[in-house]
């Protein structure tokens, strides 16, 4: 590309439009980019729900979620297929891999569920099937509060708020939590119902039958045509007590005769509370794609106005904004770019010593950046943490390349006294090459990033991509605008006519370097002090190294070997832990608990956790969630903003553990909010799974392996799925007697449905609102056993019969929820990691246990979640980054026409490890998938440095100097560059460093590896290249090396020479 600089210096408005079209349109996409949190992902899993109210665990899971299991079973590509049964509801989670399109995968799931519908029970509603949408996640909590029934509030949230921002354009999804709906109650009592020989069906069927309306035609009267409409729907709530329900003799039954009917509410089945007063929650989700920050703002704007027009008494209060920490973390990785870019052009400023050469230089910086919002367009990414970050760390990168053109160029202005304008041209072909090929291979290093398999993979495709369109634009700019200024601003030092004589008398007197090399130092912007005292004490230590080569090397190896310990003891996790300033707790009471209970226990927690500083509110939701069930919840923990407390999270999230061990009998976890819901994916950093067909059994090995993993010291809210202990009363129903008396065992367990669990009859419109007519049993017949006997049932022989006579009550308990993976009973084991703790410390003691443990066949074991995930980051990074050292051998043994030179560089690339290692340890950092990445960019550094130093050397060599002089004076030659690019990266990441706002949990996990592994390991690298370059140049004189090169000559040499005369040819028409 060395021509383009050429054109670009005698063609400066070329050169200038040329760039300034890449910045036009990365301006305007900038304008039209997203702002989210994370990159959108989509997971293809297919969620199957069907309910069926009151039907206990066992009972769903034998007749609704094992034939949907078996129908879906048959679909291709299903990765994993998992279910949860629990009281009244069936889910299946249908996880496909990650190449199966989610509209196919949707569509073939719908097509088996629509085959198992005449199979399910009666009394089960319709399947729903729904895709998992990572991207449509919770935008904004906001809690209504007064005065006022919990009905009467529920239905002003509904109408005032959730009705008019759901028009709001990105608005998805609204969970009202904590609610109590509208409806028309058709209380029974089963004693009159005897009395009157009524059976539950027959009000059920009464009020559907005589509550309804159906087209009635038209009348045809010549030239006027008249519609017939039926007024058969009941007008009033309390017209329902007329419905005829059955004529017995001569007297029409009423709903009145056997009971009554109440304009009331549905059962209260979940309970919130703020601050310890009663309010209903809406939870607002925003649309897949959809830009979070854009979507919270007008939703706020709409609640600003729906505020005003509340009832008197009435607040309203947004208590989770997740828009706030995402604007604050875009906005500090912002703030993290321009200080970087400042702190860069210091440092190069420092070096050069020139306003010039400093603005020619930084001007990489802007327009690489800016450039690239034109492809993140263009691929659909969104301004999010991990795009944001990758430009962040680019702020060092960018600028390596002009700061390289730049520096050669200068050095040819100042060394060999050319004109700036042809040192413009001669300098950047002069390092050409050694530019391209130090771009391409950290382009080589980034571009598998973008291609990785799995969900981190798909996570992380934006960083890669997005990282090496930012470096293409840097190679473009200093291969264009940077010759092109430095042509016209930078300006010829005119030397004294003695100074060049005495220092051509020098070369001449003695050719070798020794004391004359300084002479070239006194003039230009390398005569400061400071940099010829390093530039003396670094030449020492390279003559030393190069007559001690076994010393440089037995330390390389010992570094390399040092890798192993260090890795053994720094901790591993997922993903670094960021200050959200919000956290939550969940929540499990003993199974028995009634919902009042539960919250009552709850509140008690969050009174005290209330009492913390830094604790702003706390929203207790108890029995919410799409399960229902009343003995669970979680508790929503709201902080103030980071700058405005002395505590970090991790350190309240700590001491409200220490709280919660007040507490022995509730099963209790610390955690950050979940980022999305649904899919069945639990917030746990470790979570093991055993699987076998007994679930006793599975119960006995499960309380073994969670005994075990109470005593890791590094596991924390130990817990586990298997819930069991439920009461339950089980009807053991005598068949003989029933088919004596014409009792069909389905009949029982419908009337039971309808007087117990309550069932929906029919519905009741009012203008445009519907509210649903529910018939069941008054309150005292479903308190105890006797109750329950006195209920009735149809017979086709006596009409009725009481269930006393039918059945034998039994107390016992059953499970309260039970699992399948793969169609196997299955019980997880979850663990969350202490602050500063490993999750593969917490993982390889529970291998080593279940190890000792030996379970029989037919039980398997593993990971799911995030800890299985670990497990696959870790291989995609490995393989990331063996594709990144093949593609950068490929790279540099193209540039250096060498088998042997890529291996040099290579060699010194591992050498940075254990010195970012360190750094992490040294920052009380773990490893994670973002210290990955920084490992990566690590080694992309560490090999442009070696780029340079082989380059020059090689040249030089080229020109007749021997090896050692050329070494020497090569790598005294490149310390500047290598020095100013080095710094300017370190003093790019420094705000990542130094970070302490939002998102800077991952801005330090990356940040500390990069600049404690490049800082500390630059010494040994400076010295190691040199050593290693002249190694295996002593090697290549070997005979089988040199049979290797006469071979690849052979093989090679003609393709070479064909695309050298073509390229030629090309160039020559430009």
């Amino acid at each position: 590309m060395q021509w383009l600089a050429e054109v670009c210096v005698k063609r400066p408005v070329f050169a200038t439009m040329l760039i300034l079209s890449l910045v036009v349109v990365g301006m305007f996409s900038f304008f039209s980019l997203g702002v989210d949190l994370f990159p959108k992902i989509d997971f293809p899993t297919i969620t199957v729900t069907v309910i069926n109210p009151g039907a206990s665990p066992e009972e769903i899971e034998t007749e609704i979620t094992e034939l949907v299991e078996e129908s879906v079973n048959t679909i291709s590509g299903i990765d994993e297929l998992r279910s949860s049964s629990i009281e009244g509801i069936s889910r299946v989670f249908v996880q496909f891999v990650l190449e199966k399109d989610v509209e196919v995968a949707f569509n073939e799931v719908q097509q088996k569920v629509q085959n198992v519908i005449p199979r399910l029970p009666t009394t089960a509603e319709q399947p729903t099937v729904l895709k998992l949408d990572t991207d449509a996640a919770p935008v904004l909590r906001i809690t209504l509060s007064g005065n006022d029934s919990v009905r009467n509030v529920t239905e002003v949230a509904k109408k005032s708020i959730k009705e008019r921002i759901e028009s709001i354009s990105g608005v998805g999804q609204i969970t009202l939590v904590g609610g109590q709906e509208r409806q028309i109650n058709v209380w029974v009592d089963p004693d009159k119902m005897r009395s009157y020989n009524i059976t539950p069906p027959e009000v059920t069927n009464a009020l559907r039958i005589q509550n309804i309306e159906f087209p009635s035609g038209r009348l045809d009267e010549g030239a006027k045509e008249t519609s017939v409409r039926t007024l058969g729907k009941v007008q009033q709530a309390q017209d329902f007590n007329e419905v005829v329900v059955a004529t017995r003799g001569e007297y029409a039954v009423k709903v009145k005769d056997i009971g009554y009917v109440e304009d009331g509410a549905e059962e209260l089945r979940s309970e919130s509370r703020l601050n310890g007063k009663p309010a209903v929650t809406l939870i607002v989700a925003k649309q897949s794609g959809q830009n979070t920050v854009a979507v919270a703002r007008e939703i706020k704007e709409r609640l600003a106005e729906i505020e005003q027009g509340l009832p008197q008494g009435y607040e309203m209060r947004i208590i989770g904004d997740n828009s706030i920490f995402i604007e604050n973390a875009v906005s500090a990785l912002t703030e993290h770019l321009i200080l970087g870019s400042v702190f860069a052009c210091i440092v190069i400023f420092f070096f050069l010593w020139s306003f010039r050469s400093t603005f020619i230089a930084s001007l990489a910086i802007p327009t690489s950046i800016i450039a690239t919002f034109g492809l993140m367009l263009a691929m659909g990414y969104t301004l999010n943490s991990i795009t944001m970050l990758a430009l962040t760390l680019m702020v060092g990168i960018v600028v390596d390349d002009a700061i390289i053109v730049l520096e050669n160029i200068y050095r040819f202005v100042e060394e060999k006294g050319m004109d700036p304008y042809q040192a413009a041209i001669e300098g950047t072909r002069d390092i050409g090459l050694a530019v391209l090929a130090t771009t391409l291979s950290l382009m080589a290093v980034f571009v598998p990033i973008g291609f990785m398999q799995g969900i981190v993979g798909r996570f992380m495709s934006s960083f890669g991509l997005t990282s090496s369109f930012a470096v293409a634009v840097s190679l473009i700019v200093s291969f264009s605008l940077t010759p092109m200024l430095a042509a016209r601003l930078i300006k010829r030092k005119h030397l004294k006519k003695k100074q060049d004589e005495a220092f051509l008398a020098d070369v001449n007197l003695d050719g070798a370097l020794d004391k004359n090399i300084e002479q070239k130092e006194e003039h230009g912007s390398k005569e400061s002090r400071w940099f010829a005292w390093l530039l003396d004490r670094y030449t020492g230590l390279l003559r030393f190294s190069m007559g001690h080569r076994w010393l440089i090397v037995t330390l390389c190896v010992l570094v390399f070997f040092s890798i192993f310990p260090l890795f053994y003891f720094v901790g591993k996790n997922f993903l670094p832990v960021d200050d959200q300033s919000q956290y939550e707790v969940s929540f499990r009471a003993p199974e028995g608990y009634s919902l009042g209970a539960t919250s009552l226990a709850m509140e008690r927690i969050a009174s005290e956790i209330r009492q913390m500083p830094g604790v702003t509110d706390t929203l207790t939701t108890a029995g919410g969630g799409q399960d229902q069930v009343v003995n669970s919840g979680s508790i929503y923990v709201k902080l103030s903003d980071i700058d405005k407390r002395d505590r970090a999270q991790e350190d309240l999230m700590s001491a409200t553990r220490d709280l919660l061990a007040k507490y022995p009998d509730f099963r209790t976890g610390v955690q950050q909010v979940q980022a999305f819901s649904g899919g069945g994916f639990r917030n746990a950093n470790v979570q093991f799974l055993i699987a076998g067909p007994d679930l006793k059994k599975l119960e006995e090995y499960s309380a073994q392996i969670l005994e075990r993993m109470r005593s890791i010291p590094d596991a924390v809210d130990v817990d586990s799925t298997l819930i069991s202990g439920k009461p339950e009363v089980q009807l053991e129903i005598n068949r003989q007697l029933a088919a004596d008396l014409g009792v069909r065992i389905g009949d029982v367990s419908q009337a039971l449905n309808t007087l117990v669990a309550g069932q929906d009859a029919t519905t009741f419109n009012i203008g445009t609102d519907q509210y649903d007519v529910v018939v069941r049993a008054v309150q005292k017949y479903r308190t105890d056993i006797e109750g329950l006997s006195r209920m009735v049932v149809p017979s086709s022989k006596v009409g009725w019969v009481t269930l006393d006579r039918l059945v034998t009550p039994r107390e016992g308990t059953g499970p309260s929820s039970i699992e399948r993976t793969n169609r196997q009973r299955q019980v997880t084991l979850l663990a969350n990691t202490r602050p500063g703790g490993s999750a593969t410390s917490i993982t390889s003691a529970i291998d080593q246990y279940v190890r000792e443990l030996k379970l029989p066949a037919g039980y398997t074991t593993g990971y799911v979640g995030q800890s299985k995930e670990m497990g696959k980051a870790g291989f995609y990074f490995l393989l990331a980054f063996a594709l990144s050292f093949i593609f950068m051998y490929i790279v540099l043994a193209a540039q250096f026409e060498s088998f042997i030179h890529p291996v040099t560089i290579l060699l010194t690339l591992p050498l940075s490890i254990p010195f970012g290692i360190v750094s992490l340890l040294v920052a009380g950092q773990t490893v994670n998938i973002f210290s990955g990445l920084g490992l990566l960019l690590l080694f992309g550094v560490v090999k442009k440095n070696a780029i340079l130093q082989i380059d020059h050397t090689n040249n030089l060599r080229a020109e007749g100097m021997s090896r050692y002089d050329a070494i020497i004076q090569a790598n005294r030659d490149r310390l500047r560059p290598i020095l100013m690019t080095t710094l300017a990266l370190v003093a790019g990441m420094i705000p990542l460093v130094l970070s302490t706002g939002a998102g800077s949990g991952t801005n330090r996990s990356i940040g500390v590896l990069v600049v404690g592994g490049q800082t500390l390991c630059l010494l040994l690298t400076l010295l190691a290249v040199p050593v290693f370059y002249s190694i295996f140049d002593d090697l290549s004189e070997l005979r089988i090396f040199q049979r290797i090169g006469r071979f690849s000559e052979w093989l090679f040499g003609g393709f070479r020479r064909r695309l050298a005369g073509a390229t030629s040819s090309i160039v020559g028409k430009q």
